[in-house]
């Protein structure tokens, strides 16, 4: 197959490969660049299958870079991502392997980071942290780790009795009654389990 015309698209930086007369594919500039294609090159069937490939991961690597500038994300995330670019499972394969051999993606780190920034910025139960990694893909053994770790039953019970303080001010209620289940049903929205919320009462209630 002999390469007739390399004609540039619409889509800055992307080019339609015309063999024998009839458009084949389409490939990315740096992948032209990189193979150092030519008109009247002879392309064998593998070195098409090659150069798909090449481009496609190339493509799937910078998507993937992009998506990772704006925030830490999960394997997960990143792997659904690239699903959406409806890329092969080969070719994601590979930009998955890319990305955590060169630590563009780490899930031990991003856990870590998650549980430290929920206990200071936005505190909540270690129950509903534990369900937020579940979410973003972080397995169960790792959400452990990085929970019983990075957020301490002592820390959590601490965080509760912040958040009952600074609720119960601002609670409104027709009695004291009132106002103490609103907050129980505020920090079991937070997360934080029946056990937990009964003790921090029975402390601000003095009876521990």
């Amino acid at each position: 197959m002999i390469i007739t015309s390399i004609e540039e698209q619409k889509k800055k930086g992307r080019f339609n490969i015309f063999l024998d007369g009839e458009f084949a594919f389409g490939l990315y500039k740096e992948t032209i660049y990189d193979f150092g294609l030519r008109v009247k090159d002879n392309l064998t069937e593998e070195k098409v299958k090659e150069l798909k490939s090449y481009d496609e991961i190339n493509f799937g690597k910078k998507a993937a870079i992009r998506f990772l500038n704006y925030k830490q994300r999960t394997e997960k995330e990143v792997h659904d991502k690239l699903k959406g670019f409806k890329l092969s499972e080969e070719s994601i394969d590979k930009i998955m392997l890319f990305l955590k051999e060169f630590k563009f993606i780490n899930d031990e780190n991003y856990a870590k980071l998650f549980v430290e920034s929920k206990k200071v910025l936005r505190p909540e139960g270690r129950r509903s942290v534990r369900m937020r990694l579940a979410k973003k893909g972080i397995n169960k053994e790792l959400s452990e780790i990085s929970v019983s770790e990075n957020y301490t039953a002592e820390e959590e019970l601490s965080k509760a009795k912040e958040l009952y303080e600074k609720y119960r001010k601002k609670a409104r209620g027709k009695n004291e009654a009132d106002k103490k289940q609103k907050c129980y049903r505020y920090l079991l929205s937070k997360g934080f389990s029946y056990d937990l919320i009964n003790r921090v009462l029975k402390v601000e209630d003095g009876i521990e």
